[in-house]
């Protein structure tokens, strides 16, 4: 069953306040930081100088893309972000969020359907996506992002448990009326996956070994790094 934000015809006010409170969420409940903890080690790993690209996958508000690109400015690194989401709308309030950050490209795309060449990017992100879709999508998903990177990709999703169930029912209850944001958090852990059934997926994509670890709060991060 799509979320409420998935749906063509997403109230644009609810889908706006949805966005924002995602990046609530991910700025003080620990995305932001577990994604760029994952990503650094390969940021470092790769050669000085030549600018680094970067595939952000269903993108969203676009706060992991910004987040990037403060972090490589303060690095010093030079970096091409393409940042990917299959609704008009959702790009629109994520190209607000992105302004001044000219490093940063949006485009639309599905992302089971990616055709991208091979090897194009250096790094490729999926954040809080996967658990929209279906478990063959994801698993197609998972194997275009190791065939698009170079150096490796990272996945950050939710984690289902009846505990993360009970605290996205807590937490939209006592910090948001915005009614896609109370349906969605709900249907969201419903979705998403447990650390065994995401270890199985990646086995099916044929990827080879991913370090898989849980993150606060109620995430999962699942990581290859390929030997370059």
């Amino acid at each position: 069953t799509p979320e409420m934000v998935d749906l063509p015809d997403a109230d644009p006010v609810l889908l706006r306040g949805e966005l924002r409170n995602l990046r609530i969420i991910n700025r003080y409940l620990g995305g932001l930081a577990a994604v760029r903890r994952a990503l650094m080690p390969m940021v470092m790993s790769a050669a000085p100088g030549p600018t680094l690209h970067l595939l952000d996958l269903a993108t969203g508000s676009g706060d992991h893309a910004v987040a990037m690109a403060r972090t490589f400015r303060r690095l010093g690194r030079r970096a091409d972000i393409v940042a990917v989401d299959i609704s008009d709308a959702v790009l629109a309030d994520a190209r607000d969020h992105a302004a001044g950050f000219d490093e940063i490209r949006f485009e639309r795309g599905d992302v089971r359907a990616l055709t991208y060449p091979e090897r194009s990017f250096d790094i490729v992100l999926c954040s809080l996506a996967l658990h929209h879709f279906s478990r063959t999508a994801a698993v197609r998903i998972l194997q275009d992002m190791n065939r698009l990177c170079r150096i490796g990709f990272v996945v950050n999703d939710l984690s289902r448990s009846y505990l993360a169930l009970a605290c996205a029912w807590l937490y939209t209850r006592t910090t948001t009326t915005n009614v896609m944001t109370r349906t969605d958090a709900i249907a969201s852990v419903l979705a998403a996956f447990t650390r065994d059934e995401l270890a199985r997926m990646t086995d099916d994509s044929g990827v080879g070994p991913l370090e898989i670890s849980r993150a606060p709060f109620f995430r999962l991060l699942a990581v290859k790094r390929k030997d370059e």
